[in-house]
């Protein structure tokens, strides 16, 4: 397959491919660059210059620039976005702090649909994979934004845009491949039916072959392939109004290499693999309707139908059906700008399980998120000061009934200048398989004493962690403050702080102990018919039985800077620093106090992003991208070297710098071809350890690519 993928990246280099480049640096204006429009934060249109709020936004010319092939990748531009790749097709995703494989306090949207999987409150980002042509921008908002957009918009927002398809008329075709086995193809055609009428289809199909381990260097078994199909259709009905149509179908399929197969049939504990394959589908359609009443009110109206399968070989296997509704309304009144609505999500599973490796309580569940909200902009001084203030309640079927809420201030002593003030809380709500999934959740050995007869023995400890269905909502709330400068026509910084507190985060308790042979008694009980489920009747293991609570108390605290400088006419720097501290109460409980341990010791404190985009000629472009995070502690989740503590054990993952490049010749309007190398720095390096599932560490390898473009 490598050989082929380099046969395509040949023949691409000398095939017609893709769009124009689009708008050069010399076509930009000072507005284009600094004065973006973003409609996440207030669910309307502002210059990013009066929104009160830590904001940020990815273009499609950025996205293009950034050579990324897998959408994650892009997001690393943002300051405050944590991203780790963990192998070919996932990664881990947050805002600030809280990564990890099921990250679940970052609300993920694409055109205001949310990609929040209710199972463990996150995004499978292998799940939905989308193809970057079809992005026009990308908004992100750090900071909790749960009053316009629900739970789980804790730690920011993100909302992915597509392209219009009155853009996208025509034909157009993307090919890439290159070392590690990489090819893709995206093909687009969109036609104006009428004046008022258009319609696209687009469709990707991507491969990766598999990476290599990070320990002992040989392959991996992350082969992905996955591809997308994407139909819009925007049509304008006069008056104000208008409507679009999506529908979207993706399929994808990987492999995973889990530590998960105990052997007890030696001294201590050995681990073999096993290999799962992974196979995740997907289609949803979703309708939007917009109209202005004749009292001057604007309203929107959304819906969407989606139906996902995710079937992981002899693990777990659901099916879910997810139905969203959401409206809201807008009127300015005088000197307030007011906006509300209502969103409704019902979601229904089917899933079975593998005893007793994973149990779930209830095969089938239904759950419901109804939330109403208010929100209101109030011109305090025209053109210096406004404030704006919010609640949303909302009533879901794990936590009952939980508010949000928000108040900001935002100062415009000039033009170039903005200050800002923010407060706000939000929930997040438990989910599936915090409440319903027991699951075996690490392995160790413990070198201890054995009373009858006296001897020493190197004994297995497995933890299990059992259902809770009586979780409550993890809450937070804070304070921010930002400044946005426009230092020159040239030139904009942006810097804000935050303190957050959060209260009633999952953290775990020992529920019990028991082991598997009569040796252990009186001191540990003999539980015959716990061991016979586990099939360890007669074994020398050890159960430490475990059940998640809301035990876990912390304080999040941050900087993020930003800057953009068009140096001159087709040169562009865009640069990023975030720095964060995560700081868990500490606990008179012994189990509590480690949890908070482990979460504080998993949180890089650092993350660097300088980007550069020159424009050598009107035909020739040459982006460099630098970037880096500092390292971190991941919990060992199998540690099978003996330890007459038992406490827990940790793997460094260090930090690193990279570097990225991309050299683009442009043809014509229509015709272009690139050279882009990614991870150039560190040939060995590691990004993620798993935090839920003791998976082989992948490496993250030096890549080169060849890409072609043709619009026609």
């Amino acid at each position: 397959m490598k050989r082929a993928s380099l046969t395509i990246a040949i023949l691409a280099a000398f095939s017609a491919a893709s769009h124009a480049a689009g708008d050069t640096l010399e076509e930009m204006s000072l507005e284009d660059l600094v004065k973006t429009d973003i409609t996440s934060v207030a669910r309307k249109s502002q210059s990013l210059a009066d929104v009160p709020a830590a904001a940020f936004v990815i273009t499609a010319e950025d996205i293009r620039r950034s050579g990324a092939q897998a959408l994650p990748d892009v997001l690393r531009m943002a300051p405050g976005i944590q991203v780790a790749q963990i192998d070919n097709g996932r990664y881990a995703v947050s805002a600030r702090s809280f990564n990890g494989r099921f990250a679940n306090k970052l609300q993920v949207l694409v055109d205001g649909r949310s990609l929040y999987h209710p199972l463990f409150a996150g995004v499978m980002w292998e799940l939905d994979p989308i193809p970057l042509e079809d992005i026009e921008r990308i908004e992100i908002i750090r900071g909790a934004g749960a009053v316009m957009w629900g739970a789980n918009a804790v730690n920011g927002v993100i909302n992915i845009i597509t392209r219009h398809t009155r853009n996208q008329a025509g034909a157009a075709v993307s090919v890439t491949a290159g070392s590690k086995g990489t090819a893709d193809i995206t093909a687009r055609v969109g036609q104006a039916v009428s004046d008022s009428t258009h319609w696209k289809l687009s469709a990707q199909a991507r491969h990766v072959e598999p990476s290599r381990q990070y320990v002992g260097g040989g392959d991996s078994v992350d082969r992905l392939n996955n591809a997308v199909v994407d139909f819009r259709l925007d049509h304008d009905l006069g008056a104000g109004r208008d409507l679009s149509v999506w529908a979207t179908a993706s399929r994808s399929k990987t492999t995973e290499q889990w530590n998960t197969q105990p052997d007890f049939s030696g001294p201590g504990l050995s681990v073999s693999a096993i290999t799962p394959n992974q196979v995740l589908s997907s289609q949803s359609l979703t309708g939007r309707y917009r109209w202005l009443g004749d009292s001057g009110i604007e309203s929107s109206f959304q819906a969407s139908l989606n139906r996902s399968t995710i079937d992981i070989d002899n693990f777990v296997q659901e099916s879910l059906t997810t139905v969203d509704l959401d409206y809201q309304g807008r009127l300015a009144i005088d000197r307030h700008d007011i906006l509300w609505g209502m969103n409704h999500r019902s979601t229904r599973d089917d899933m079975t399980t593998n005893e007793p490796y994973i149990a779930i309580d209830g095969r089938r569940r239904s759950q419901r998120d109804t939330g109403i909200f208010v929100h209101d902009d109030w011109t305090l001084l025209p053109e210096r000061l406004k404030l704006g203030a919010g609640v949303r309640v909302a009533g879901t079927t794990g936590n009952g009934t939980n508010v949000s809420t928000n108040a900001t201030l935002l100062w415009t002593p000039s033009r170039s200048d903005s200050l800002w003030l923010k407060y706000a809380q939000a929930p997040r709500t438990s989910a599936r398989a915090e409440r319903d999934v027991s699951i075996l959740a690490g392995a160790s050995v413990l070198q201890t004493a054995i009373p009858f007869p006296p001897f020493t023995a190197n004994i297995p400890v497995i933890s299990y962690v059992n259902a809770n269905g009586n979780l409550a909502a993890e809450k937070s709330h804070g304070v921010e403050l930002g400044y946005r400068k426009q230092i020159s026509t040239n030139a904009s910084a942006d810097i804000n702080v935050y303190r957050y507190r959060y209260t009633d985060l999952r953290s775990g308790r020992q529920t019990g102990m028991f082991g598997c042979h009569p040796m252990f008694e009186p001191a540990i009980p003999f539980d015959a018919t716990k061991c016979a489920y586990f099939g360890l009747t007669g074994l020398p293991v050890l159960f430490n039985e475990m059940q998640a609570t809301n035990g876990l108390a912390a304080w999040n605290d941050g900087v993020e800077i930003s800057a953009d400088w068009l140096v001159v006419s087709g040169w562009r720097l865009q640069f990023s620093y975030s720095w964060s501290y995560l700081q868990a109460d500490r606990s008179s409980n012994a189990t509590t106090d480690a949890d908070g341990k482990i979460m504080e010791r998993a949180a890089p404190r650092h993350h660097v992003s300088l980007r550069s985009q020159w424009n050598i000629t009107p035909s020739q472009q040459f982006d460099l991208w630098l970037r880096g995070t500092s390292g971190m502690d991941r919990l060992n989740l199998v540690d099978t070297v003996p330890s007459t503590t038992g406490a827990p054990t940790f793997t460094r993952v260090p930090g690193y710098l990279t570097l990225d490049l991309r050299y683009a010749y442009r043809v014509n309007k229509d015709l272009e071809f690139a050279l882009i190398g990614r991870n150039l720095i560190a040939r060995h390096r590691l990004e993620y350890l798993s935090d839920y599932i003791p998976t082989a560490a992948t490496e993250i390898a030096p890549t080169w690519l060849i890409s072609s473009h043709w619009r026609f």
